[in-house]
C-alpha cells in the first residue's frame, strides 16, 4: 500500500506566524489572547460557532518545555498563536515558538475535526503521508506545501490524529522542495513527530 499523494492546484496558503522582534537569547511568553467568536472552516459543518473544548488547553509553559525537549533547544520567543484553531473552528489558543535564526515551529491542540488543514480531505496540502499509529490509536500524518517562487517557501505539518483531538505541529523555514523527509531542515520531521505525539500536549 503506497502513501496516498493529495495534489491541488489551486489551494489556500497557510497564514504566517506573527511578525518577529529582532532576535535576542530571552524568551517571551505574552498573555494568552483573548477569545472571540471563530468562524469553521467552509464545509467543516453546518454550524458556524466556535467549539470550545472541555478539557483545557496547554500552557504557554508546556508547549515551551515540550518544544526544548524534542528540539534540544529552548525557543527564543514564545507568543500565543490561534492562526490554527481559529481556522479548525475552535476557542483556544495554541504557541508560535522561534527557535532558531530561521525556523520556527507553530503547536495547537484542538478537538477531532474534519478539516483539510489536518489531512482530514485532499484540498490543502502538495502531499499527506500516513506516516505511522502513534501508539494510542490514533494516526500520524505528514503534511506539506513546497515552495511557490516569490510568494512562500513552503510549509511542513505534523499531526497526530488521536481519539477526540488533533494535535498540529507546523514547521516554517527552510525551502520545501519536496518530501521533508529527504531535506536538510532546521529540524527534523522524527523530532516533529516526537514533539506531535507527545503525550503532554493534550486537552487534558
Amino acid at each position: 500500500t503506497g502513501s496516498p499523494a493529495y495534489g491541488s492546484t489551486s489551494r489556500p496558503r497557510p497564514h504566517r506566524s506573527p511578525t518577529r522582534p529582532p532576535p535576542g537569547p530571552e524568551v517571551r511568553a505574552t498573555g494568552v489572547v483573548g477569545a472571540g467568536v471563530l468562524l469553521a472552516l467552509a464545509g467543516c459543518g453546518s454550524d458556524d460557532r466556535a467549539v470550545t473544548p472541555a478539557g483545557d488547553p496547554p500552557s504557554l509553559e508546556t508547549y515551551t518545555t515540550v518544544v526544548a525537549d524534542h528540539l534540544g533547544k529552548e525557543p527564543r520567543i514564545v507568543e500565543p498563536w490561534d492562526v490554527m484553531t481559529r481556522e479548525l473552528g475552535v476557542d483556544v489558543d495554541g504557541a508560535t515558538l522561534v527557535v532558531g535564526r530561521r525556523d520556527s515551529v507553530d503547536v495547537a491542540v484542538a478537538p477531532t475535526t474534519s478539516s483539510p488543514l489536518v489531512c482530514a480531505d485532499e484540498s490543502f496540502f502538495d502531499e499527506c503521508v500516513d506516516l505511522a499509529d502513534d501508539g494510542t490509536g490514533g494516526r500520524v500524518w505528514l503534511g506539506w506545501q513546497e515552495l511557490e517562487p516569490e510568494e512562500d517557501p513552503g510549509v511542513v505539518y505534523v499531526i497526530d490524529r488521536r481519539d477526540g483531538e488533533d494535535v498540529v505541529v507546523r514547521y516554517t523555514g527552510a525551502t520545501i522542495e519536496g518530501d521533508p523527509r529527504e531535506q536538510d531542515l532546521g529540524v527534523t520531521v522524527e523530532q516533529l513527530t516526537a514533539l506531535a505525539t507527545d503525550a503532554r500536549l493534550t486537552l487534558g
